[in-house]
């Protein structure tokens, strides 16, 4: 019945329906849709425009404007005719599939398949071909156009079935579970897992329902979802995790979700069997360990799995807890509400109770004993025997891993079930992406084909570079030099780029014929010394490679002083039969060798992790939405627009698109390892000199209103972000949390920001936060000019300057005015230039400022009782909401107008009469005069400025140590 249903409700409700109803005079579209409205106006549009879902910015349809409001009616008779041609061709073929997967597949094709039929016969009829695009994102209401026909049409084909209700589906834990990672294998595969257990219970939901009745995550070319259909889908996005934890579904009343409910259980909970059966068998850890129903248990026992549902009906205005719903409610006329006008406040309602719901989970008690060394959870398999039987077992299954050239798992860890299904779900993924009927095999089913091909490349491992591999796509200084002096370089797609690490490591896998990608073009007039010395390191490499594994940590001297250290980064040790015949010294003279034509290998590398801000009120409709009357295009209350199912439909699916499209084009540009990117959530490992760039362009796509058609979050919305730089050898599972925190900083800061943090070797940590604006024009940038300046070798500005500022700007009077003064001397003082010194100069001070104006800082109780203000929490409250309120960029507010060039003038103003009245820190004098004396408030701008300069010495160091603006 359920193509049957949906091919009835898109001819009832299709474009040729709605134009329709626009010039015979008769609404002939069914009530329940003109329902779905945000709110009910009569009418005819004057234009046709999309209205963005949330900042209600428009998209003109311009070719269907051109034709319609300039045809007569005959005209717009036979074009009408053209689209029901189209329409009734295509909703024949959904009628006719012959199961809900064949549905699924002409479902999720619906747009291309609409778009071709359109096209077709407005070729056939005269008309322009090019209005089949706009018709597919045609306005469901065209006097209120807040959301397209396609994304209403899923969920008035539900409640046209009848009676419905919200279903919430929600797996947890998530952030222990992925965080408990020592390789970077561990942390995608907790990552990918943690996507694919989410998409088997969407799965289920789907195929009882409709992929319509997903509202999050939307579904249509989801590549997961495809992947399950059989479609062709790039296997780089299969190998990215981009399903969140939480779903929401429109069902039908009666559904049975007791039923529902333990079906995805028992499928998931046997999944996970099969996954550690597998791994027991591809392992062979049978031959050392007995097995143990306490494995099974702690497998279905680890996650919380929680459904709740909530009828979607109609609330009365004094019944919701909302104020602005209650208004919205009682502006409805009599016989224009729905259901769907509740639905912000019941989502809400739904959503809490589900977090309530899953928080009450209790994992099953284990056993005393000995603990997985890698997630310290857990039960290790046989942890509860004696520490001599558990550390020698499980020596005898390792070493016997080793034999067979697996290292999966490393000498002297001890593993839980769990932990084992992590390490071998790289073994399993390429299975999977290959044929993702593979979820439904028995576990020694799986298992037993590993076994058989494990010889085979498809199974040695899925594509994903370790942290070591990512900090070598770093150019060095050296190698852009020679670059630059086209001495030696890389060919690539046409361009020339400075060679890295990660070339050279290409390279001698590719000459070993290891991996099969095309080898580095290398030119330059040193390009035949670099193919001798990568000869030399291919021979030493050789046997090494060959017995046990490629390894570009063996690039790092430290790795290769002696067999004991090369054997420790292969998790084994210096008995390992592999390693005999391997000449250390061969491979030490040859990486040397490179190492002086192209500088040493870079041992840092960046990990990002970005959150939209506020997502979760924006889906509820409870921040950054506009009003009914910016929406319209008729008359309409002043009152805030509340999301509806087809409203969060135009939003998921745009979340969808940003983490399934942009994310990885961008992140493939920055050479970007992506390990999840899930509706607006993103986490990746990134060579540190591009991290920022793509940090600040993902921003950017995240926040454009539309993409053609398309629309994204748009402008009045922010994403924050934290970002580590952190040497190669710091434990995953800390980085991790660093970066966590990082991202908490930034939104503690005042969201729509970006924290980086700088973990040294050394334990020296440095952090800070930024506006994202700071990084506006990129190569063109202010922020850019600066870095390259202090990199300038023979005249100029000396890096010096930043950590004589960063270390003696806490000496500096609470004076802005003295600051300013003090900061051009240093930087005066510090710069040699031939030429127009004085202009010089104040260009690198007005740079130096502008960076410094994007760094957020607040003040303490401290800082105050220094200051000899009271330093109760109210008071330091009141005066950090004033700091915020000038420093943070903050997009519900509009775009800040406050550009580099203002910044300039002002300064000048400043330097020369002393006014200057709209450098920023003026303005937080201004607004803090109102709370305290006027020298006071000038006192605390002071501090805030030098606050400020500090961070941006300490932000500029950081930037040059990560090779930005090299």
């Amino acid at each position: 019945m359920i193509p049957q249903t949906y091919a009835r409700a898109l001819l009832e409700v299709a474009p040729s329906r709605i134009l329709a109803s626009l010039i015979d005079g008769k609404d002939g579209l069914p009530p329940e849709w003109r329902r779905l409205s945000s709110y009910p106006i009569r009418g005819k549009p004057g234009k046709f425009v999309l209205k963005h879902p949330i900042n209600a910015r428009e998209k003109e349809l311009k070719n269907l404007n051109g034709f319609w409001f300039s045809a007569n009616d005959e005209e717009k008779k036979r074009f009408l005719d053209a689209l029901r041609k189209a329409e009734e061709t295509v909703a024949e073929e959904l009628e006719k599939a012959g199961s809900i997967e064949e549905f699924a597949r002409l479902w999720d094709k619906l747009p291309a398949e609409l778009r071709e039929k359109y096209e077709n016969v407005l070729k056939e009829n005269g008309f322009s071909p090019a209005i089949a695009e706009e018709l597919i994102n045609f306005p469901a209401d065209p006097m209120i156009p807040d959301q397209d026909w396609l994304s209403r049409l899923d969920v008035y084909a539900s409640l046209r079935a009848g009676k419905v209700k919200l279903l919430r589906f929600k797996l947890s834990p998530i952030q222990g579970f992925i965080a408990n990672a020592r390789p970077e294998r561990d942390l995608w595969a907790g990552s990918h897992i943690l996507s694919l257990l989410t998409y088997l219970a969407i799965s289920k939901i789907w195929r009882n329902y409709g992929p319509h009745s997903i509202i999050f995550p939307h579904l249509r070319g989801q590549p997961f979802f495809e992947h399950e259909l059989g479609e062709h889908v790039d296997k780089r996005k299969l190998l990215i995790s981009n399903i969140p934890n939480k779903v929401l579904a429109v069902v039908p009343a009666d559904a049975n979700l007791e039923a529902l409910e333990k079906d995805i259980r028992e499928g998931i909970a046997s999944f996970l069997e099969h996954l550690f059966e597998a791994a027991w068998e591809f392992y062979g850890m049978g031959t050392y360990f007995k097995w143990s129903g306490d494995y099974e248990n702690a497998l279905r026992g680890y996650f919380s799995i929680t459904l709740e549902e909530i009828p979607l009906e109609k609330l009365k205005p004094e019944n919701v807890i909302s104020k602005k719903l209650a208004e919205y409610l009682k502006e409805i006329p009599d016989g224009e509400e729905s259901e769907i006008h509740s639905y912000s406040e019941l989502f809400l309602f739904l959503d809490q109770l589900t977090e309530f719901k899953s928080r009450g989970h209790v994992r099953p008690e284990q056993k005393a004993g000995f603990k997985c060394t890698l997630c310290g959870e857990h039960l290790a398999i046989e942890g509860d025997a004696d520490y001599t039987t558990v550390k020698e077992r499980w020596k005898k299954f390792v070493d016997n891993l080793h034999n067979r050239g697996i290292y999966d798992i490393k000498v002297g860890e001890r593993l839980c079930p769990l932990c084992i299904v992590k390490r071998f779900y790289r073994r399993y993924y390429p299975l999977w992406e290959n044929n993702f009927e593979v979820v439904t095999l028995t576990g020694e089913e799986i298992g037993r084909i590993g076994r058989n091909i494990f010889r085979a490349r498809a199974l040695q491992g899925m594509t994903f570079d370790s942290v070591s591999e990512v900090a070598m796509r770093r150019p060095t200084r050296e190698a852009i030099e020679k670059d630059k002096k086209e001495e030696l370089y890389v060919e690539e797609n046409g361009e020339r780029r400075p060679v890295t690490w990660a070339d050279v490591y290409g390279w001698v896998l590719h000459n070993l014929g290891i991996e099969n990608s095309e080898s580095p073009k290398f030119g330059g007039s040193r390009a035949a010394d670099l193919h001798s010395r990568l000869g030399s390191l291919l021979s030493s490499l050789s046997p090494l490679f060959k017995k046990l594994a490629p390894n570009s940590e063996v690039f790092y001297v430290e790795n290769i002083r002696d067999i004991k250290a090369l054997a420790k980064i292969y998790g084994t040790d210096e008995n390992d039969p592999s390693l005999r015949g391997v000449n250390l010294e061969d491979i030490r003279d040859a990486v040397k060798g490179l190492a002086e034509l192209i500088g040493e290998p870079p041992k840092y590398y960046a990990i990002l992790k970005m959150d939209g801000d506020n997502m979760g009120k924006i889906i509820s409709g409870d921040r950054a939405v506009k009003t009914l009357r910016e929406y319209a295009l008729g008359d309409a209350p002043n009152l805030s627009r509340p999301v509806t199912p087809p409203i969060n439909i135009a939003i998921t699916r745009s979340l969808s698109r940003f983490a399934v499209d942009k994310v990885p084009a961008e992140s493939k540009r920055k050479k970007t390892e992506l390990l999840y990117a899930g509706g607006d959530d993103v986490f990746a490992l990134i060579p540190t000199d591009k991290s920022v760039w793509l940090a600040y362009n993902l921003q950017e796509h995240f926040r454009t209103d539309w993409d053609g058609f398309e629309s994204l979050q748009g402008r009045t919305t922010s994403m924050s972000a934290g970002l580590l730089v952190v040497y190669y050898k710091e434990p995953l599972y800390s980085a991790v949390r660093r970066v966590n925190e990082l991202e908490h900083l930034a939104k503690e800061s005042g969201k729509n920001a970006l924290a980086i943090g700088y973990l040294k070797h050394s334990g020296s940590y440095y952090r800070i936060a930024v506006n994202w604006r700071l990084f506006e024009g990129q190569e063109s940038s202010p922020l850019q000019s600066l870095l390259m300046e202090l990199q300038r070798d023979e005249q100029g500005l000396s890096n010096k300057v930043i950590y004589e500022i960063a270390d003696g700007v806490d000496t500096w009077p609470n004076d802005p005015d003295a600051v300013v003064n003090l900061l051009k001397y240093e930087l005066s003082r510090h710069s040699n230039y031939k030429e127009k010194e004085d202009e010089q100069v104040f260009r690198r001070l007005t740079e130096f400022l502008w960076v410094a104006r994007h760094v957020r800082v607040r003040v303490s109780g401290e800082d105050l009782r220094k200051l000899g203000l009271k330093d109760d929490r109210e008071t330091a409250t009141e005066i950090n909401k004033a700091i915020e309120d000038i420093i943070v960029d903050d997009p519900e507010r509009g775009e800040p107008d406050e550009r580099f060039g203002d910044l300039e003038r002002e300064l000048a103003n400043f330097m020369n009469d002393g006014n200057g009245e709209g450098l920023w820190f003026k303005r937080l004098t201004a607004k803090l005069s109102s709370m305290v004396s006027e020298n006071k408030a000038s006192e605390i701008a002071g501090l805030v400025l030098r606050k400020q300069l500090r961070g941006a010495a300490h932000l500029l160091k950081v930037l040059l140590e990560m090779g930005v603006g090299a």
